[in-house]
């Protein structure tokens, strides 16, 4: 019974070793992945973004971030977007915060335009596959730094969120852990209960054992009873 219970054991330590780094080992983005990505932000920044007509990237957003809007109300600008004077025309310094099947989420760093009175603004961008594109679900800033020769300072995504009122999304590590969250206990608990059936019917078929050699034991030698 002991040998049982440790094989079980070792089992379950298995499980949530192999569940572990499965959930920690990173995907891989593809290179055209990649590539359709940066697209979609060159026009969602150079349009959306900077609010230089708007209706330019109601083609790379998805429907729930379009809120039902058409694309003539889209263009007046009044979008779920936030509004920022980026420099440049190509937008692709950005990192992976996490990745899967269904969603990426990134981190895009902003400068300003010259002359402007903003500092660098690091956005926490998601976006959803669509047909081999890439298309943005949710543009939202996560901190900005001080502009030049001013003190320094850094405002966080919390006080953006204080102003809005939006909601943000939890950190990428807990999405994809949520998906690995139940296979180690599931795991456990199948071990377990094959244990507990293994354990049922081992004590039923002893139980049955013991009953069928007490009924075919011989009666005991009449000198052994006349002594007793």
């Amino acid at each position: 019974m002991k040998s049982v219970v440790i094989v079980v054991l070792a089992a379950c330590l298995a499980a949530l070793t192999i569940t572990s780094s499965a959930a920690s080992k990173p995907r891989r983005l593809a290179p055209s992945d990649r590539k359709a990505i940066n697209e979609t932000l060159d026009i969602l920044v150079n349009h959306a973004v900077k609010r230089k007509n708007a209706g330019g990237a109601y083609d790379v957003v998805t429907a729930e971030l379009r809120g039902g809007m058409s694309r003539k109300a889209w263009s007046r600008g009044a979008i779920a977007i936030y509004p920022y004077p980026a420099r440049g025309t190509q937008f692709h310094d950005w990192t992976i915060r996490y990745y899967n099947a269904e969603e990426i989420g990134i981190e895009l760093l902003l400068n300003p335009q010259r002359g402007s009175e903003l500092g660098q603004f690091v956005f926490h961008v998601y976006l959803k596959p669509s047909r081999g594109r890439w298309l943005v679900d949710s543009f939202m800033p996560a901190a900005t730094f001080t502009p030049i020769g001013e003190r320094p300072w850094v405002q966080a995504q919390a006080d953006f969120m204080a102003s809005s009122g939006e909601s943000t999304r939890p950190v990428g590590a807990g999405r994809i852990g949520a998906v690995f969250a139940w296979v180690p206990f599931a795991v456990i608990g199948v071990l377990l209960l094959g244990l507990v059936i293994w354990g049922v019917v081992a004590k039923l078929r002893f139980r049955r054992l013991v009953g069928h050699h007490r009924e075919a034991l011989p009666p005991s030698p009449a000198r052994l009873s006349t002594r007793r």
